[in-house]
Formats: C-alpha cells, sequence, structure tokens
C-alpha cells in the first residue's frame, strides 16, 4: 500500500514539473474576455494534459487598433507565438517577413489542416503556395425572411435577382422592401464582388496584378449591382436587424452572422415566423444557380519571432480538428448564446444547437462564398470601389465611367505595390 502511494506521489510530482517547464504558447486574439476565458479553462483541461504545453490566450481590439497592434509589435519584436487577425491580413504581414510560412516549414501537416475549411473562405490565404495563415472560424452572409408574412402575401422566396426584382414593386406596394443589416447589400465594395462573382468574374486578374473592374463582364454586374438602388428603389443603408424584422416592413434582409443569434435569441415575438434562405443568385447558362457571397475568416498566423514554433503548430494541429472545433462551437452557443462558426467543414456540419434546416442552409451557402482574392495594394483599393458606387447611388454618376475610373486608380496603386514588393514576389516565383 506505502509503495503505491509513494508511486502516486512520485508520478504526480513528475508531471506538476513538466509542467512547470512547460512551453507557454501566448496567444493573442479580438474575442471577449467570456470567450476567452472560457477557451483557456478548455485548452487547459484538454490540451495541456495530452501535450505539457501551456496555451495563454490575451485579448486584443479588434479592426484597424488590431492591425496597428500587429504592425507595431511585428515592428519592435515584441510578438505573441500566434494571433487571430483579419481575413486578408495574413499575406500584408506575411510579405513585410514578421510571419513563419507555415506551408514552407510544415509541409503536408500544414495542407492537411488548410484544406479541413471551406475552399472559397481559404482564396485570401492563398498566394504562390505560401502558407501564412489557417483559418479557425468565419462569418457570412446570412439571408433571413419572414415566413408568415410571405405565407400571407402568397409570395414564393426569391431564388435569383430577377426574382427580387419582380417581387419588389408587390413589396413596395405594401409599404415593405428588401434591405440589408449589414454593409454587403449596401453600396459598397462588397455588394459589388458579390454581383461580379455571381457572374463569374474575379475581382483581379490571373496573376494578381492589376483589377478586373474595367471588364465588360465586371462592369455589367456592377451595373446590375447599383440598380437595385437607382432603380428598384432598396434602402442605400443598412437597416436595424431585429427592429426592422419585427415591424415586418423588411421581411427580407440580406444579414450577416450574429444576427442568428441576435433573432433565436434576442426576439422571441418572432419565434416561428422567420426562416433562413440563400442569397438571391444569378442564373449561369446551364440553368444552374449562382448564390456566391462574401465570407471573411479568422485566421491564425505565426510570428516569425516565436520561439515555441514547433509547439504552437502542435496547438494547431488540435484545436483545428473536426471533433474540437465541433465541440467549442456547441459550448460557446451553450453558455454565451454566441454562433461561432467553424472553418472545418467537418465541424460546422456537425453542429448540435443548430436544426437541420437551418444547418443545411448554411453549409450551402458556405460553400458557395468566396472570400476576395490577394493582390498586392488590393485591400487599400477596395475604396476606390465603393467610391464609384456611392457616385452612381448618390450623384447618378455613370457606372461604367466610374468602374473604369475606379479600376485606372487602383491599377496604379497595384503597380506600386508590385515595384515595393520586387524582390519578395521574385523568391516566390523562382522556388
Amino acid at each position: 500500500m506505502y509503495k503505491k502511494s509513494f508511486l502516486t506521489l512520485f508520478l504526480i510530482l513528475v508531471f506538476a514539473s513538466s509542467l512547470v517547464n512547460a512551453a507557454i504558447v501566448e496567444i493573442w486574439q479580438a474575442s471577449s474576455n467570456e470567450q476567452i476565458a472560457i477557451m483557456n479553462s478548455f485548452i487547459e483541461e484538454k490540451f495541456t494534459p495530452q501535450t505539457g504545453i501551456k496555451i495563454n490566450i490575451s485579448a486584443m481590439p479588434g479592426g484597424s487598433d488590431q492591425w496597428n497592434k500587429v504592425l507595431l509589435a511585428m515592428a519592435s519584436n515584441d510578438t505573441p507565438d500566434l494571433a487571430v487577425i483579419g481575413s486578408e491580413w495574413p499575406l500584408e504581414f506575411g510579405i513585410r517577413g514578421g510571419l513563419v510560412d507555415m506551408r514552407e516549414m510544415f509541409q503536408e501537416e500544414y495542407d492537411k489542416i488548410f484544406n479541413t475549411a471551406f475552399p472559397g473562405l481559404n482564396e485570401s490565404l492563398d498566394y504562390y503556395g505560401t502558407g501564412f495563415g489557417l483559418n479557425a472560424s468565419f462569418g457570412q452572409t446570412l439571408t433571413f425572411y419572414r415566413t408568415d408574412i410571405f405565407a400571407e402575401n402568397g409570395w414564393e422566396v426569391p431564388a435569383t435577382w430577377d426574382e427580387v426584382r419582380t417581387l419588389l414593386p408587390k413589396m413596395q406596394a405594401n409599404g415593405m422592401n428588401v434591405g440589408s443589416s449589414s454593409w454587403y447589400l449596401t453600396p459598397d465594395w462588397f455588394g459589388a464582388y458579390i454581383f461580379m462573382w455571381q457572374h463569374g468574374i474575379r475581382e483581379v486578374n490571373a496573376d494578381r496584378t492589376k483589377t478586373t473592374w474595367d471588364s465588360p463582364e465586371a462592369i455589367n454586374a456592377f451595373t446590375e449591382f447599383t440598380e437595385l438602388f437607382t432603380k428598384h428603389g432598396i434602402p442605400t443603408e443598412s437597416v436595424p436587424f431585429i427592429e426592422a424584422m419585427s415591424r415586418g416592413d423588411y421581411p427580407f434582409l440580406v444579414g450577416i452572422s450574429w444576427g442568428y443569434s441576435d433573432i433565436t435569441l434576442g426576439a422571441p415575438n418572432l419565434k416561428g415566423k422567420w426562416d433562413l434562405c440563400l442569397i438571391p443568385g444569378t442564373k449561369r447558362e446551364d440553368g444552374t444557380i449562382n448564390h456566391a457571397a462574401y465570407v471573411g475568416g479568422n485566421p491564425y498566423v505565426m510570428f516569425k519571432n516565436s520561439q515555441n514554433k514547433e509547439e504552437a503548430f502542435e496547438f494547431l494541429k488540435w484545436w483545428l480538428s473536426a471533433g474540437i472545433q465541433r465541440e467549442f462551437a456547441d459550448m460557446m452557443w451553450n453558455q454565451l448564446h454566441i454562433i461561432r462558426q467553424p472553418a472545418n467543414m467537418e465541424a460546422y456540419n456537425t453542429l448540435s444547437f443548430l436544426p437541420e434546416s437551418h444547418r443545411q442552409i448554411l453549409n450551402t451557402q458556405a460553400e458557395a462564398s468566396r472570400a476576395p482574392l490577394f493582390a498586392l495594394g488590393l485591400i487599400i483599393s477596395q475604396r476606390n470601389i465603393m467610391n464609384a458606387a456611392r457616385a452612381v447611388v448618390i450623384t447618378g454618376a455613370d457606372p461604367a465611367e466610374e468602374m473604369r475610373k475606379a479600376a485606372n486608380i487602383s491599377n496604379d496603386e497595384m503597380a506600386r505595390k508590385q515595384r515595393e514588393y520586387a524582390r519578395f514576389i521574385n523568391t516566390l516565383t523562382s522556388k
């Protein structure tokens, strides 16, 4: 008996000693303190005992403050091991030399994780075979409608923009309209991109050196998009989601992921009166409908200054696996009533808190959706297409002229960035 007790005590001391000397992987991410506390506890319970690797997650600001914090940290060589950043930022920071190319360092292991995420979501991370990020979760375009109002009026849920344009006069005659609770369907670059994607054209050319905005296809798509405001009278500003849905004057709304939590838990008066559908699409020549919409990831990046690269990647392998992502997403919903959408396709397709009909819509929309392609200078140039849309909608400018103007300004900016980072591009293309 004494020997068994001594052995047990010895093993406990050995394990405790190993944790004291364990690597501590520091992670920054823009989440609430409640989410981070649950995540730290979850990892401490499930990951650290298996590996001896400690994980410490700290909150960081979002938006432009997040960009500035990461850029300053890289400049001062004071980075964490990992961070979760904006969907189109990994390559911006990677070309500045601050990130680890995880595809180059970890090879097949990186590709195995990368390929578990939705293909469209990964498009913002794809550039000359580099691997500067791995998507953990994402936000997507969601479309909500009032089932009771549609049933009362005998309206069919529109599957295409042609059907939206047919439905709008009937809605507007009843004091209703189609709207957007986000910036995805307002005069901004998001909506312009959505219409371009649905018409089968990407925002940049194949070698990522110029925009395609001055092409006939892009101009036609942009014109169709802006005519929703100029000819068909949908609002140019986003509308308050729950208020608009509750009143019923916007019974068809293009929204965003967190709206699902808002309407499910924050609008009990609407229970049984709403549903999800795919964003209206554009018919292809073969008769199928392209429902492409915007999707934006939350990718992990690894900093070059990290002293724990192997341990950090070991964590990513575990954390981004289907079972762990599904379990954590369910936990976020059950404890905080937050919808977390795992980038891992298997995890997303098996979330327990989603009704089956909603899970099918969400997955179908995620599979159809796109993320902007990366090109040097393109992120900052997106403001030009936003300015073009607003010029058309607000001042009545010509869509074709504004798109050509936006393309010229943006192409000049992209050319300057290509010259600035020519050495980096040459290194990539020579591999």
